[in-house]
């Protein structure tokens, strides 16, 4: 495994994933709200589910990057042999 490029690229994958995935959630979280019946998330209609949501965006976030790192791991073993 190329430690080097590993070190080198790893947070350009997270950043990116992680930046993917919070901007099409959030995009999917206000289209969703407008709904009548909301699919992905609870009807936001006060502070505590606003916040719920804010983090359900951003653990859906942290799961995606890591998700990335893992894969670039995967790739990087799977390059060797």
């Amino acid at each position: 495994m190329n430690i080097s490029l590993f070190k080198r690229k790893w947070r350009m994958f997270y950043k990116r994933a992680f930046i993917t995935t919070f901007i099409i959630l959030t995009f999917v979280t206000l289209i969703d709200q407008s709904l009548a019946n909301p699919i992905f998330a609870r009807k936001i209609i006060d502070t505590s589910t606003f916040i719920f949501a804010l983090l359900n965006i951003f653990y859906f976030s942290v799961g995606s990057g890591l998700v990335a790192i893992c894969t670039i791991c995967y790739m990087r073993l799977k390059k060797i042999t």
